[in-house]
């Protein structure tokens, strides 16, 4: 690549979804790697990593330079990735920004790479924000309704890697001990066990009833598929590593033919249609796995439908790359 490349400069090296990003990035040639910088905070113990048959060292976030001549991807939340976000945007660069850190501010432009990337060039500012994964699966999934769509309730089921990646260190723990007959240190943050356990809720209950982390799914559907799409959702943690399933009860603007919306969904992009998909056939892949289709017994306008995905390969690392390509190449 030429030397006028912008650098990639990745924030996050300890993080759940920086493997599957640095591979993803490394198939397709989106960088080489003398245009890849890797940031951690500086008190962080994080060895340099292998990328394309390089090594490349793991810098202080504190101590970079950020210019104008770079796109910044923010896979960590907190005060020093906001402070790192602020000062990459002073400085001319552009932002994506995966961890939330621009929750509740629509000044800073939500992309899906398969719905609005368009949104770009219209951006008010050099800062872009992925959906949550949830949000952007059910997005994918719901997409090709988009005409029709009225009212959707969610249902998903996320894997404890949606935690982040100290939790999937945290319940590989607990199994090992509970595997050994040990006793399981509780995480306190979480407050119950992750291994061999479902939760309603892994996080506190605001006055609705609701998590932020429901409200943040929300809140990006609505901004993806439009306000006049009534969204709730439910978010349960499931005892697995990886992979999101999500129950879609979906209500549209007339009676159905149910062949037709089948029609459409196997037609969506990066959908794939199976009769009973679970979350382990979609750990690995890149597209989001569609089934249980029926119509719902309640009404003729509604149908009831399941959407798997891998979380992190697909839903966040895929997502991103696609963004920092269309950066890379023509901002």
């Amino acid at each position: 690549m030429s030397e006028s490349t912008p650098e990639l400069v990745i924030v996050g090296v300890d993080n759940a979804a920086f493997a599957p990003l640095l591979e993803i990035l490394e198939e397709r040639g989106s960088v080489s790697a003398e245009r890849l910088q890797l940031l951690e905070v500086q008190d962080s113990d994080v060895e340099q990593q292998v990328f394309a048959k390089r090594n490349i060292p793991v810098q202080s976030l504190e101590k970079f330079t950020f210019t104008a001549e770079q796109v910044v991807v923010l896979l960590k939340a907190g005060e020093a990735a906001q402070a790192a976000l602020d000062t990459a945007e002073k400085a001319g660069a552009w932002v994506l920004d995966t961890a939330g850190n621009t929750r509740g501010d629509d000044s800073v432009t939500l992309v899906h790479p398969l719905i609005n990337s368009d949104a770009i060039a219209t951006a008010e500012r050099r800062v872009l924000t992925l959906p949550v994964a949830g949000a952007a699966m059910v997005a994918e999934a719901l997409f090709p309704l988009r005409d029709q769509l009225r009212r959707v309730e969610i249902q998903l089921n996320q894997p404890v890697s949606a935690l982040g990646k100290s939790a999937v260190d945290a319940m590989a723990g607990q199994t090992a001990r509970m595997f050994s007959g040990q006793d399981v240190d509780i995480d306190p943050a979480i407050g119950q066990r992750l291994a061999f356990n479902q939760l309603s809720s892994s996080e506190a209950l605001l006055a609705s009833g609701h998590n932020i982390s429901e409200l943040a799914l929300i809140h990006d559907l609505r901004r993806l598929l439009g306000d006049t799409v009534a969204v709730d959702a439910c978010i349960n943690t499931a005892s697995v590593f990886h992979g999101q399933l999500a129950n879609l009860s979906v209500a549209l603007s007339e009676d159905i033919d149910l062949e037709k919306v089948r029609a459409l969904l196997k037609n969506g992009a990066r959908l794939q249609m199976a009769e009973r998909p679970s979350a382990e056939d979609a750990v690995g892949g890149e597209t989001t796995l569609i089934g249980r289709l029926r119509q719902s017994l309640l009404s003729h306008r509604q149908v009831n439908f399941c959407a798997v995905s891998d979380n992190l390969r697909k839903d966040l690392a895929m997502n991103c790359v696609q963004i920092v390509h269309l950066l890379l190449k023509n901002y």
